[in-house]
């Protein structure tokens, strides 16, 4: 069953990163900040103003290979953009919780 709760904060199985999926709804815009340890370690989409929550997919691998973090799994990368709608919300975010229906928490 899969909790939508952990779409905010994605761990990297097999090292001490995570991901937090956020959007900012004054400028519009996705980014995802890499957490490891305690700290921040770079945020994905800062400069680059990504408008829709599957751009910042797109060159995730290279962000993260910047910053000595290993590449997305499939899996991984589907769960970091449901976080981005999740973090949006609004109308696709509630279709996407209708088409993901009973196997969900919320």
């Amino acid at each position: 069953m899969l909790d939508l709760a952990m779409l905010g904060r994605l761990a990297l199985d097999g090292t001490d990163a995570h991901l937090r999926p956020v959007f900012d709804p004054v400028l519009r815009t996705f980014s995802v900040q890499l957490w490891a340890g305690d700290g921040i370690r770079g945020v994905h989409g800062m400069s680059e103003g990504f408008n829709f929550a599957d751009e910042p997919l797109e060159a995730m691998d290279a962000f993260l290979a910047e910053r000595g973090v290993r590449a997305l799994t499939a899996e991984e990368a589907v769960m970091l953009y449901a976080g981005l709608v999740r973090a949006e919300g609004g109308l696709d975010w509630q279709a996407m919780r209708l088409q993901l229906g009973a196997h969900t928490q919320a």
